[in-house]
């Protein structure tokens, strides 16, 4: 007895869909990421991840897709809002890959949060399994899910201790009346030794809104006058009562550094700087 045309069919169904997941379960996708201080600090920039996610791939039998990168982009970020993260997402919904390869696990996301997150949803939605081509990770097995978990909180911790470092550089730094990074001030240029050079061009329009507010001007009249002048403010854009206030609210255009920090512990900073001020003192 063969028994119905209908059990064959769906015996013939089974076993293509048998060959489909076969070949779906050896393709791989591979994900590499740098940020820009990584980029420019050490050698494990886009090339050289993926030349081993290349050659990892090759080893194990994997057809690799394609590599997928986001360039300049922090590990401190969430996977899905990512350029390079998105398409691997399109693709896992696609079911056109099970295995995504990365050179090691924190080019996912260094926040444990975001790694466990990422790597659950790909496996649990998508049947998408993580393998890290330098750790011993395979989200595939019991063993490799513990092994993502504990190398996941050492990234965290990792990150957590290079935040501490980074803050007590620039709150020693800023004790100092150095120069602790973030967008240059209107009114200067940065120097060769990253500090703040004056820049006279836009010193003189700092020199004349504190002219013009000593003769009583307004905050609105002032931005009215330098906008009405075709006088750029900020990356070219224009002046704003707001904005006239915070010029003459810095202490960084009399010469004066001032910080405050939260993390770990609150501090206030404010001492002499290294720079050469714009303004005069105002006791």
């Amino acid at each position: 007895m063969t028994g119905s045309s209908r059990v064959k069919n769906l015996r013939r169904q089974a076993r293509e869909e048998q060959v489909v997941q076969l070949a779906v379960s050896q393709t791989a996708i591979g994900y590499v990421r740098v940020s820009t201080e990584e980029q420019s600090n050490n050698g494990h920039g886009l090339e050289a991840q993926e030349k081993a996610i290349r050659a990892f791939a090759e080893s194990q039998g994997y057809e690799l897709l394609e590599v997928v990168a986001d360039a300049g982009v922090s590990g401190a970020t969430r996977p899905d809002t990512r350029p390079g993260f998105s398409r691997v997402l399109e693709l896992a919904e696609q079911q056109a890959f099970s295995v995504l390869l990365v050179w090691k696990f924190d080019r996912l996301a260094r926040s444990l949060v975001y790694a466990v997150t990422a790597t659950s949803a790909l496996q649990e939605q998508f049947g998408v399994m993580l393998r890290s081509v330098t750790e011993p990770i395979d989200t595939s097995t019991p063993t490799g899910q513990m092994l993502f978990a504990i190398f996941a909180g050492m990234a965290a911790q990792e990150r957590e201790a290079i935040i501490d470092r980074t803050i007590a550089g620039k709150k020693q730094k800023a004790s100092r009346g150095g120069y602790v990074g973030g967008l240059t001030p209107y009114g200067y240029r940065r120097d060769k030794e990253g500090g703040l050079a004056v820049y006279e061009p836009e010193a003189a329009v700092i020199r004349r809104i504190a002219s013009m507010r000593e003769s009583g001007a307004t905050l609105q009249a002032i931005a009215d006058n330098l906008n009405a002048e075709g006088i750029p403010g900020r990356r070219g854009g224009s002046w704003y009562a707001r904005t006239i206030s915070y010029v003459l609210d810095n202490p960084r255009y009399r010469g004066l550094v001032e910080c405050y920090f939260q993390h770990g512990g609150e501090q206030h900073i404010l001492t002499e700087g290294q720079h050469e001020a714009i303004l005069p003192r105002t006791e």
